[in-house]
């Protein structure tokens, strides 16, 4: 009896030591597989966030001698959004309004990027508007690489714009195949009133992008909020993109003429936040200060958070009494640093990243 009491004190002892080691294991593995999911998260949030930056402005740009830029478009509206969108220290504009890209300072809290751009297969240029006879028909000069199913965006002689889908077919094809001059909008696609007394339209392509990009606290996720569908469907809610992101700064990159000499006209001679004259109100007030403020901005500089979706143990990470992380670091003289507190129980992984705005250039031909 004695030996089996002894041999059954040394068994728990030894599951005991067992589990322990086991217990420091899963631990490890924990911290290393929420650490890869952080830095998964963020590298695939930072990615979506170029590819749309990246083409931001495309199918839009060439307007910007033609009231394009900056033109408030009516079937675009920011009533009744949802959240995160609907903070009102975004200061967002009552009506949307054409600027490639856009970037509204959340202060302490994520910042929201608007992007708008289009994917025109063939026409990249303004189509003149010779008669409108309703709100569903408009009468253009020529419809030489106009397709069934593209979206097109009006100037219209209120000095706002519209937008209307030229119905579409199965499969598309070209609407000089249909009609010489006369194009047949989609009903459903707001606003009512189609694209009376438009001046001019430009081709959108098919899949145009008007798009907000946002952190939603309450789920800490990426997501990106589509207004066309919005105002297509009379209502939509954001799309999750990714998980685990906490925070989203960004910066505009200006070229303004105060760098080095014979630089190139895209150069980024400086950062600023996107506050003050570079705040929303300021870069949407269509005015002519307003659409050259636009024209300068050639970059967009982005810092993501991602956080680990499991805490550790307090007594394990035991940190300062408010841990914080810098973003952009390299420009604290010039105050645009911003410091985000942590949790010591997660894990972050911080990533910056510099985006040229490509369609920008072109506006130097136009």
């Amino acid at each position: 009896m004695i030996e089996l009491m002894v041999g059954m004190l040394i068994s728990l002892i030894c599951v005991l030591a067992i589990m322990a080691a086991f217990a420091v294991f899963e631990g490890k593995k924990r911290t290393t597989t929420s650490g890869d999911d952080a830095q998964q998260n963020g590298s695939y949030t930072l990615y979506e966030l170029e590819r749309q930056i990246r083409t931001a402005g495309s199918g839009l740009v060439q307007g910007k001698s033609y009231s394009v830029w900056g033109c408030p478009i009516t079937a675009l509206t920011s009533a009744a959004m949802p959240a995160p969108f609907n903070n009102a220290a975004l200061n967002l504009p009552a009506t949307t309004q054409v600027i490639p890209v856009l970037i509204a300072s959340g202060g302490a809290n994520p910042d929201v990027i608007s992007v708008m751009s289009g994917n025109p297969a063939l026409q990249v240029f303004k189509v003149g508007v010779t008669s409108t006879p309703s709100p569903t028909t408009i009468v253009v000069g020529n419809t030489f690489g106009l397709l069934t199913g593209d979206y097109l965006l009006g100037t219209m002689t209120t000095g706002a714009c519209a937008i209307g889908q030229i119905t579409p077919t199965s499969p598309s094809e070209l609407v000089t195949n249909i009609s010489t001059t006369n194009i047949t909008l989609a009903a459903a696609v707001p606003p009512v009133a189609g694209l009376a007394n438009a001046v001019n339209v430009f081709d959108l392509g098919q899949q145009p992008v008007f798009s907000l990009f946002g952190v939603d606290p309450s789920t800490n996720s990426l997501v990106e909020f589509d207004q066309l569908k919005r105002a297509a469907n009379g209502g939509a809610t954001p799309l999750p993109i990714a998980d685990g992101i906490v925070q989203l700064k960004a910066l505009y990159g200006i070229h303004d003429g105060t760098g080095v000499a014979d630089e190139p006209s895209y150069a980024v001679d400086k950062w600023v936040a996107p506050t003050g004259a570079w705040a929303v109100s300021a870069l949407t007030a269509n005015t002519a200060a307003a659409q050259a403020a636009i024209t300068q901005i050639t970059a967009i500089r982005i810092a993501v958070v991602s956080q680990s979706r499991l805490p550790e143990r307090t007594s394990d990470y035991a940190g300062p009494p408010t841990p914080t992380l810098m973003l952009f670091p390299d420009l604290t003289a010039s105050g645009l640093n911003t410091s985000v507190v942590i949790n010591t129980q997660y894990r972050y992984k911080v990533y910056d990243t510099t985006i040229p705005i490509r369609n920008a250039f072109i506006t130097n031909f136009f």
